[in-house]
C-alpha cells in the first residue's frame, strides 16, 4: 500500500461502451500536471461504468521502490471505497503518518474528491481542518463524517482481494475487488504488468500441465500396482484350482457316470414293460404265441384265436393305448380253425418310464 499524499486523485466520466483504460489515459493527458510516461496510475471504474476514480503520482517519487515480488501496488485510500454511501458523506483515514478525506456528493458509487496530506501528531488536528476546508470549498455541504484509522489489511480469499480498516465508532469496514479490479488499480507500468500477467498465465498453465503429469503418473502408479496385485491374487487362485484339480475331476467323473448309468436306466430295452401294456387290452380269448423286439420301443407279437372278432376287438384297443404311436398288423389268416396275426407295435419315446407292472401274457 502507498502513502495516499502521494496520488494525485480525480474523478473523470467515461463512456460505459467504450474501453476504460483507454479513456483513463486521455483524461490523465488532459488533467495529469506531468506527461504520462512519466506517471504510476490505476484506476476504479464504478459499477455502472459510467466514470472512474483515477489515481497518478510521479515515478520518480517510487523509483527506487521493489516491486517486483508484489502481487499489486495500490493506494492506501483503496480500502475506504466499499460500502458507497448513498448520499452525501466524507470517510477520514489517520494512521499517524497520513491522513485521507474521501467526500462522496450522492452522485455514484465513487467519491468525488480524494484529499490526502503526510501529518504529524502534533499537527493532525488542524491539517484535518485544513482538508475539510478545502473539500467544503470544492464540494459545498459534505454531509455526514465516517472515521476510520490505524492500518489497512489485505487478504486474498477465493480470487478477491479483501481490505479491511477499522472505525473509530467501533467495527470495520471491508472492501472486496476482484482481480480484474485490483489489476486495474494496480498503479506499477502498464506494459510490466502486461508482461507479469503473460508470465502468470504461462506458468499456471505449465503447473496444470505439471499437475495433470503427475495426476497421470500416479494413475500409472496405482494402475501397475494393481496389475501386478491381482497377478498375484490371479496366480494363487490358480494354485488354489491345481491343488484340487485332482479332486474336481474325480467328482466330475463320478457326476458324469452317475449321469450315463441314468440315461442308460431311460433308454433301457423295456421288453417286458411293452408286453405287459398291450397284454393289459388282450381279449381272453386271445393266445400269443410268439413276442419278440425291434429296437427299443418296437414289440412283435404273433398270436391266435378261436374267435376271429377277438382279432378286431385286440387292434382297436391297442391303438387306443395312450403309449403307442403306431400299430402294425400282417399276417391274419385261418389255420386248423384258428385265426393267426402279427400285431407291430411301435411306443412313443419315454412313454413305458411309468409303467410299474411286467405283467406276463396268459
Amino acid at each position: 500500500m502507498l502513502p495516499a499524499e502521494a496520488f494525485f486523485v480525480r474523478r473523470v466520466p467515461l463512456d460505459p461502451a467504450a474501453e476504460a483504460a483507454d479513456q483513463v489515459e486521455l483524461a490523465l493527458e488532459t488533467h495529469a500536471p506531468f506527461a504520462l510516461g512519466q506517471l504510476f496510475y490505476g484506476y476504479r471504474r464504478a459499477a455502472d461504468g459510467a466514470s472512474a476514480l483515477v489515481f497518478a503520482t510521479h515515478r520518480r517519487l517510487f523509483a527506487a521502490e521493489g516491486w517486483d515480488g508484489a502481487a499489486a501496488v495500490l493506494p492506501a485510500f483503496a480500502a475506504l471505497l466499499g460500502e458507497p454511501p448513498p448520499r452525501r458523506q466524507v470517510r477520514t483515514w489517520s494512521d499517524g503518518d497520513s491522513l485521507v478525506v474521501a467526500a462522496w456528493d450522492g452522485q455514484g458509487s465513487l467519491p468525488a474528491l480524494v484529499l490526502a496530506r503526510k501529518v504529524e501528531p502534533a499537527t493532525e488536528a488542524a491539517d484535518r481542518e485544513s482538508l475539510f476546508a478545502e473539500a467544503r470549498a470544492r464540494l459545498g455541504e459534505l454531509g455526514a463524517v465516517e472515521e476510520f484509522a490505524g492500518p489497512v489489511s489485505v487478504a486474498l480469499k477465493k480470487q478477491n482481494w479483501e481490505f479491511s480498516v477499522a472505525r473509530r465508532a467501533g467495527g470495520t469496514l471491508v472492501t472486496t475487488f476482484d482481480e480484474a479490479a485490483v489489476q486495474a488499480m494496480d498503479v506499477r507500468d502498464k506494459e510490466v504488468l502486461a508482461t507479469r500477467r503473460a508470465t502468470q498465465q504461462r506458468d499456471r498453465l505449465l503447473w496444470r500441465i505439471l499437475q495433470a503429469s503427475a495426476g497421470a503418473i500416479a494413475f500409472a502408479v496405482v494402475l501397475e500396482v494393481a496389475l501386478f496385485l491381482g497377478g498375484i491374487l490371479l496366480n494363487q487362485q490358480r494354485e488354489a484350482q491345481r491343488a484340487v484339480a485332482g479332486e474336481v475331476e474325480k467328482i466330475q467323473t463320478a457326476q458324469a457316470l452317475g449321469t450315463r448309468i441314468e440315461e442308460m436306466a431311460q433308454r433301457r430295452l423295456r421288453a417286458m414293460e411293452m408286453l405287459a401294456v398291450v397284454n393289459a387290452v388282450r381279449p381272453a380269448g386271445i393266445v400269443f404265441s410268439r413276442s419278440t423286439t425291434a429296437g427299443r420301443d418296437t414289440l412283435e407279437v404273433e398270436g391266435q384265436s378261436a374267435n376271429a372278432d377277438n382279432v378286431g376287438t385286440f387292434e382297436s384297443a391297442v391303438r387306443a393305448l395312450p403309449q403307442v404311436a403306431t400299430l402294425e398288423v400282417s399276417n391274419v389268416g385261418l389255420r386248423d380253425g384258428l385265426t393267426t396275426f402279427r400285431f407291430v407295435t411301435t411306443f412313443k419315446d419315454g412313454s413305458l418310464a411309468a409303467v410299474a407292472g411286467t405283467g406276463g401274457a396268459k
